[in-house]
């Protein structure tokens, strides 16, 4: 019989209460409360060390412990003994390593807040305090990132939202992190998050076209991959688009640059003018916001007369047929919310298509000896109704987190619902159409800011 000690770091107690319930079906297992009394310590997302500096801390053993008579092993080979509902050997991978051996040689310190990827990990991570500890994050990230200074010492991060002027205890996070960047150079739990192998595998497997948290943490928790080999090698049923996500991943994976993004406007604006000269095509997302590059090329198409556009999409995908590997089209499920119809929607219901586009080398270098001649690329076209259009707009240009802030201050502080389709009072329903976004800034009594100071 093996005793087992689910190690709390990182495991909140109600999955734990979980892991607990599924043991004790089997009489191979006993799960105890007091890791001096188990022979396995099972933890999640951990090395050697850090098991043993969270018990420390916890005063669940003492500081001159002696671990060596313990396995340390990842919770991965209990879920595996779960599936094949008998105990199993354990895989030398399965063994937490000590952190010199953990890390894949020697890590890159950093310099700047990493909210980004504390943000991400936090995401992948799944659990019940997971989009709280994300967005607090986020919100620190943005702050730092907006801030007209160089942050030097602990008196800048002084009265600044969401990091020094707060209660909440995920901000108070937020500081500690940055703190510990500024008196060191780096973070120490940034870096285990880096270079752990949990968030570098939920990046690969994300990574591929189809595949979201969820799949990407039932492959790592519950089957044991590490890799894409793993994923190939596991035989793993996948669809048609992940299929193409695999197929295509380095592609995929590669950002899209401003001129082959240039170039691929041109050919759906052609497209667009051969269905109907009067479509108008507007270029979104990140590149609306300034940058070089980015990992999607997204455009609104509209007709200046409401209803015109109904049923273009699938005429301009047959013109550029030749040029797609894959067409998944969404249909606007309430028939594009007609005027004054969008009343309690949040979500976006406009008809779409999110695509991977076969982008010709050629068009840009005619000097292609010995390369491939085409790469794919993501390309989504997304039909927009004129009066919804500024909505549209304003919505797609993002950044999420600017829409997430924006939305919250409309609702909060101006009582009015703001989506992708329009904005209506909360209390009276009534809706606020708008022309232009500079309209709708006004609106919310807001000073305008244009889609390069939408970044944080």
């Amino acid at each position: 019989m093996e005793v087992l000690y689910f190690v709390e770091r990182r495991l909140n107690q109600a999955r734990i209460k979980h892991l607990t319930s599924l043991a004790g079906k089997f009489p191979e297992f006993r799960v105890t409360q007091n890791p001096q009394d188990a022979t396995l310590w099972v933890a999640q997302e951990s090395n050697c060390d850090e098991v043993i500096d969270f018990l420390v801390k916890k005063k669940k053993i003492s500081g001159n412990t002696i671990a060596e008579n313990k396995k340390l092993v990842d919770i991965s080979w209990f879920i595996g003994c779960m599936k094949e509902k008998k105990l199993m050997d354990i895989q030398p991978s399965q063994l937490l390593k000590r952190k010199v051996d953990a890390d894949d040689g020697p890590s890159t310190k950093k310099s700047r807040y990493s909210g980004d990827e504390a943000e991400e990990h936090a995401l992948f991570r799944g659990d019940a305090n997971a989009e709280a500890r994300a967005l607090a994050f986020r919100r620190g990230s943005a702050t730092l990132k907006a801030h007209p200074k160089e942050i030097v010492c602990e008196e800048d991060l002084k009265n600044l939202p969401y990091i020094g002027l707060t209660n909440s205890a995920k901000a108070g996070h937020c500081k500690m992190v940055a703190m510990e960047i500024l008196s060191e150079g780096f973070s120490d739990e940034v870096e285990d998050v880096l270079n752990g192998s949990f968030y570098k595998s939920m990046k690969l497997f994300t990574g591929i076209f189809g595949i979201g948290p969820q799949t990407a943490r039932k492959w790592y928790h519950d089957l044991g991959m590490r890799t894409l080999e793993d994923v190939k090698g596991k035989n793993i049923s996948l669809t048609y688009e992940q299929s193409l996500g695999m197929e295509h991943y380095d592609d995929l994976n590669t950002p899209i640059k401003l001129e082959e993004a240039e170039c691929i406007i041109k050919m759906v604006e052609k497209a667009c003018n051969e269905v109907c000269d009067e479509l108008t095509m507007t270029l979104v997302g990140g590149f609306r916001r300034g940058k070089s590059q980015g990992h999607d090329l997204d455009l609104l198409i509209s007709h200046p007369e409401d209803g015109k556009e109904k049923g273009k999409l699938v005429l301009i995908i047959e013109k550029l047929k030749e040029h797609f590997i894959y067409t998944g089209r969404k249909m606007d499920v309430s028939n594009n919310l007609n005027k004054g119809n969008f009343a309690s929607s949040t979500m976006d219901n406009f008809e779409k298509c999110f695509s991977i586009f076969k982008f010709n080398k050629s068009w840009l270098n005619s000097n292609l000896e010995g390369k491939a001649e085409w790469k794919a690329v993501r390309l989504d076209l997304i039909v927009v109704p004129s009066h919804q259009f500024a909505y549209a707009l304003l919505g797609w240009t993002g950044t999420k987190h600017f829409e997430r802030e924006i939305r919250r201050y409309a609702r909060t502080e101006m009582k009015i619902v703001l989506t992708s389709h329009g904005m209506h009072s909360l209390d009276t329903k009534q809706n606020f159409p708008a022309e232009t976004e500079e309209e709708i800034f006004q609106k919310l009594q807001l000073e305008y800011r244009a889609p390069s100071e939408r970044c944080c």
